[in-house]
């Protein structure tokens, strides 16, 4: 038998550790703290930004905030006139009504393992490829997205290279210290006119040739150090370019923990929609079964024909292509979750929630010009953008900064001698050295062109602020337009309920078509269908609004904005 070779062993012995990451197991225990990076970057998150976003009534605003103004303003841009929009006068509710669309949301059962499609024989029916299986609240979803996501780890990295680049950039403020020692061993002589008359040429060095002999060994030892008093304003502009960077990358990683959450609300939120879409397709199924079995026995006593029954079964065969598709969106579904969550992928999650309910989190009291100046205070793209602005307008200091003389000083002790006797020889110096390269053009088109990078950063500030008002204004609506969806979905799936109860008891006094139990089936599936599709709109619109105004957290997300 050949032995294995140490590469074969070495093989073998990864085996056991691939199958841990790629099937997971719940005893396996990390040996790190994942989530250590995104704990320090909440932490750090405690401290407020110190960044004030600009506006217009300040002393002196910012020529970007003066023209978004001017075109936020409300101006006719054609020949007409601007008219204001009529309001429809508040309706007066009475006494003990609601305002809120239909509370009995979506019933969610998870269905039985025989009422499911089989995709494989060694595949559970439910959780398909996973292995293992937890159900999760809304609350867990949020909390472990804050302890695992990568995007918030990367966002923490990023601020703290900015933090280290800025504080690099500030130590061009301290002096500049130079060491070292030399030894030199030289073996040869010189001509002795070089010295003149000097004890060492008149002691018994002169060699043949007029020559004096050098020693042996040369020792130098040197110690000094170097300022920079003056270099255009570079040190100073180019440490505050590096602390707006710094807090700009801070704003960044605010934004991703805010896009984050959202992306977790969203992702866990479309996990209930198709749990939901699950339990309604199984209940087609368990319908359209019954109704096949229905047709058979009438086509036993003859009270059915065979085109009833092809009906059924073409109808059953239909549900059944939708249970098995609504399968595997399920997993899909919790696939995507556990992507957010940076958690195994073996393992299957699943909504603990019963009810798919409506989550109203910003009350509807609150005007939309509310909101806007809510997001305005807290969004922390518009405070990321204005740090960038401001780097980039120190910037230009920087890049001028060659265009101006250089002022350095210096001093330094220099012990030289042979052997262990060292002389000292003390130097201090000041010098100024003014260079243009190009005869001053290559600076002056550097400066220029950092003008227009500190332009573009003011457009790209303005942008943003525009993004803002377009996502709170859209989100908002959107809100408003998911929630009026319900109440008419609501409408719809009474309707379908009605209309199937009719069909069949028509059907069964002998005056009704089989196609009409069918149809009325489909109506009542798909009116279900996009009942659980309004209320999850209307969550996430919810969510988003949170989001859009700067307001989203963990509390918020669960218990509503505090106001």
């Amino acid at each position: 038998m050949l032995g294995k070779s140490k590469l074969a062993n070495s093989a073998f012995a990864a085996v056991p550790i691939i199958a841990c990451i790629v099937i997971g197991h719940p005893s396996v225990a990390a040996t790190v703290d994942a989530g250590k990076d995104n704990k320090d970057a909440l932490k750090d998150l405690k401290k407020p930004l110190k960044t004030v976003v600009p506006n217009a009534e300040q002393k002196k605003p910012p020529k970007y905030v003066i023209e978004l103004r001017a075109t936020q303003t409300v101006r006719p841009l054609g020949q007409g006139t601007v008219d204001k929009v009529e309001t429809p006068l508040e309706r007066i509710k009475e006494p003990g009504a609601t305002q809120e669309s239909d509370e009995t949301g979506v019933l969610i059962e998870r269905p039985s393992l025989d009422a499911l499609i089989p995709l494989e024989e060694n595949l559970n029916p439910f959780s398909l490829d996973a292995r293992y299986i937890e159900k999760v609240s809304l609350k867990d979803t949020l909390e472990a997205a804050l302890q695992h996501n990568l995007d918030i780890e990367e966002g923490f990295v990023r601020s703290k290279v900015d933090r280290y680049s800025y504080l690099s950039a500030a130590t061009g403020f301290l002096p500049n210290l130079n060491g070292g020692y030399n030894l030199f061993g030289i073996n040869g002589s010189i001509p002795s006119s070089l010295f003149g008359s000097t004890p060492a040429t008149t002691a018994g060095n002169r060699i043949d040739g007029g020559k004096a002999k050098l020693p042996s060994n040369i020792q130098l030892l040197q110690a000094g150090f170097s300022y920079n008093l003056y270099r255009g304003g570079s040190v100073v502009f180019s440490t505050l370019q590096q602390r707006h960077r710094w807090f700009a990358s801070r704003a960044g990683l605010s934004a991703n923990v805010n896009d984050t959450l959202l992306s977790a609300t969203k992702r866990h939120y479309d996990l209930l929609l198709q749990e939901a879409l699950l339990a309604i397709r199984t209940r087609a199924v368990a319908i359209s079964v019954e109704q096949v079995r229905l047709n058979q026995a009438q086509e036993k006593a003859g009270t059915a024909t065979g085109l009833d029954v092809l009906q059924s079964q073409a109808q059953l065969a239909s549900d059944e292509q939708n249970l098995v598709e609504q399968q595997n969106q399920r997993r899909q579904s919790a696939i995507q979750l556990a992507h957010v969550l940076n958690t195994s992928f073996s393992q299957d999650l699943e909504s603990c929630e019963k009810h798919l309910k409506k989550r109203r989190l910003i009350p509807k009291s609150i005007p939309i010009e509310k909101l806007l100046l809510r997001a305005i205070d807290n969004r922390p793209e518009l405070k990321q953008y204005e740090e960038l602005r401001l780097a980039a307008k120190r910037a230009i200091v920087v890049a001028a900064a060659p265009m101006q003389p250089n002022v350095s000083m210096g001093g330094s002790i220099v012990g030289v001698g042979t052997g262990g006797n060292l002389d000292p020889i003390y130097n201090i110096n000041l010098g100024i050295k003014w260079q243009l390269g190009g005869l001053g053009t290559k600076d002056l088109a550097n400066m220029q062109r950092a003008r227009w990078e500190a332009r573009q950063a003011a457009v790209q500030a303005k942008k943003t602020f525009l993004n803002v008002f377009d996502e709170v204004r859209t989100s908002y609506n959107n809100s408003a337009a998911s929630d009026k969806k319900i109440d008419r979905a609501t409408v719809q799936v009474l309707a379908a309920e009605e209309e199937l109860r009719i069909a069949k008891k028509r059907m069964s006094a002998g005056i009704g078509l089989n196609i009409d139990v069918l149809n009325a089936q489909r109506d009542l599936t798909q009116a279900s269908v996009n009942k659980a599709r309004a209320v999850v709109d209307f969550n996430v619109a919810q969510a988003q609004l949170l989001r859009d105004i700067g307001a989203v957290s963990v509390a918020s997300l669960t218990e509503g904005l505090k106001l």
